[in-house]
């Protein structure tokens, strides 16, 4: 009996101590960062839009939003070097409407 209650008191201070640590991390925001977070929502449509299916502003309307920047792989120098490559031999995209090359103009 005596050891059944030293665990009931022992599973009871270790519950206490865990709920103090998970509050510890509970800090309340203030309104001014509650408001930067709403207006970062509102920009970069992250709100739910539709309660039901869960769907943000961003799913539903995706032309009104800016999609994120693709990071490039190649460096700045590698795109310079390719660069220089195609205006040498000739494959640097001259018309953007027909995508002829410089070397398809010249030849015609």
């Amino acid at each position: 009996m005596k050891n059944v209650r030293n665990s009931v008191i022992a599973l009871a201070l270790t519950a206490i101590a865990a709920g103090s640590v998970f509050a510890a991390d509970m800090t309340p925001k203030t309104r001014d960062q509650v408001r930067a977070e709403l207006a970062q929502a509102q920009r970069d449509g992250t709100l739910i839009s539709d309660g039901q299916t869960g769907k943000t502003f961003r799913d539903q309307f995706p032309g009104s939003y800016m999609q994120p920047a693709a990071s490039s792989t190649v460096s700045r120098d590698q795109v310079r070097a390719e660069l220089m490559e195609a205006q040498r031999n000739g494959t640097l995209v001259a018309d953007g409407q027909t995508g002829a090359t410089f070397r398809q103009i010249r030849s015609n």
